[in-house]
């Protein structure tokens, strides 16, 4: 599933967020739409493609108290994300990008501050903002036999802009 969601700080871009379990899994999630269409001063440039990180971990094996994905086991559902500001220097460059987390949504739906990986980033630019907003982000847990347990999850952060008047064709 998807979330667009305004960002807060800097001009009118729009922030998306797709939240996907290791497993492929779609996870659920909350859906809005960007409430400006501010574009920045300059063209905006092509977003960089996401490569294949289907094979990469961030985890050296099983994680104590984590559930592995699976039949039985539903994914967290994204009830709230943290705040979010576009880079300024991405904005007034016209950059998109993206940034890829790993991390564990404990049993009480909060993320496991310890337990957060960066696992891919299209710039350096986006990563302290997509983790300030991965880290505060809330969710209903996950649930194996009716009860919320401990489930990793990676979620990509897609900075996107809307691109100015006059550069749409």
């Amino acid at each position: 599933m998807t979330v667009t969601r305004a960002q807060p700080g800097v001009g009118a871009a729009v922030v998306l967020f797709s939240l996907a379990a290791l497993g492929g899994t779609a996870c659920g999630g909350k859906t809005g739409t960007a409430d400006r269409g501010l574009a920045p001063p300059v063209a905006v440039k092509a977003m960089p493609p996401v490569p294949d990180l289907s094979k990469v971990r961030t985890f050296a094996g099983d994680i104590p108290g984590v559930v592995a994905g699976g039949a039985g086991v539903t994914s967290p559902t994204l009830e709230r994300l943290g705040d979010l500001v576009f880079p300024p220097a991405a904005w007034n460059d016209g950059r998109q990008g993206w940034v890829v987390f790993d991390f564990v949504v404990n049993a009480d739906g909060r993320v496991n501050q310890k337990l957060v990986r960066l696992v891919a980033a299209s710039d350096s630019v986006f990563v302290a903002p997509a983790e300030q907003a991965v880290r505060a982000a809330r969710f209903a847990p996950a649930i194996k036999g009716g009860e919320p347990v401990a489930k990793l999850v990676r979620l990509p952060v897609h900075f996107t802009l809307e691109p100015r008047r006059r550069d749409r064709r």
